[in-house]
């Protein structure tokens, strides 16, 4: 990795492991947050507001992914504006605890950042390719996904209507891990290099085929050519579209072909 890959991998890095350790710590110490009767405590606006803020930093640092800069400053100072100002629709909250919470966290990011010489860079590891879309790109594969296969962003295949005829789904239930595998391994050997994970919380993404996550839900992969396509629903199935990929997935379920296109 060059400096400016190396700090833009610690800047997701620093996210990711950030977003893991509130994540831990609030699930030990509130238990009961899932109860339809809880209510939200000075310590829930703490950490849910640096949650969010954490998660719309990273959503911003991996747009930056792929990205060159004339410098390493260039770069840090990207992300240092991208620390102290991105948001999302869960980061408004203007609760005082909530307010003083993200700010902290931003503080944190950008002094994790300004402390990383180029001797510490050396030793960043790197992380999976992941790219997240502009608006604009998304928009356009979310078009051409509403074209070819009439994905809409909602719901598809197998409660969807208006569905290409030329797909077949699987239960997650019914996928082993040697099908995974095999799923996996044959969209990288007949697809493009880089995928596109398309999401209902719209954060959508450019990929390695080795990041497939063929357990996954309101979730559409696909590459640029758009000939065929893998979706996870809601209800725990798995959707394959496209001539080719529907004779392997039949080819993988032979002697168990009760499994295919039933819930």
């Amino acid at each position: 990795m060059t400096l400016t890959e190396a700090l833009v991998t610690a800047a997701r890095r620093y996210c990711k492991e950030h977003l893991t350790r509130w994540t831990r710590r609030y699930s030990a110490e509130h238990p009961g947050f899932n109860s339809p009767v809880y209510s939200l405590t000075d310590s829930d606006y703490d950490f849910l507001a640096r949650y969010h803020v954490l998660a719309a930093i990273l959503d911003d640092v991996e747009k930056l992914v792929g990205k060159t800069f004339p410098s390493l400053e260039a770069c840090r100072e990207t992300l240092f504006h991208i620390g102290l100002t991105a948001r999302s629709l869960f980061t408004e909250n203007d609760h005082p605890i909530a307010i003083a919470a993200r700010q902290e966290e931003r503080e944190h990011f950008v002094q994790y950042l300004q402390n990383l010489a180029p001797a510490a860079l050396a030793q960043i590891a790197p992380l999976p390719y992941r790219r997240r879309l502009n608006e604009e790109e998304s928009s356009i594969v979310r078009q051409q996904l509403l074209e070819r296969w009439h994905y809409d962003g909602n719901h598809w295949a197998p409660l969807a209507a208006n569905i290409p005829a030329n797909t077949l789904f699987v239960a997650q239930s019914a996928m082993t891990q040697a099908d995974r595998n095999a799923v996996t391994d044959y969209i990288c050997q007949h697809a493009m290099p880089y995928l596109f994970e398309i999401t209902a919380d719209h954060s959508d993404a450019e990929i390695t085929c080795r990041e497939l996550d063929t357990n996954c839900y309101a979730t559409v992969y696909c590459d640029e050519n758009y000939n065929w396509l893998i979706y996870g629903s809601h209800e725990s199935t798995l959707t394959f579209a496209g001539e080719q990929l529907l004779l392997f997935v039949r080819q993988l379920f032979a002697g168990r072909e009760q499994e295919l296109n039933k819930f």
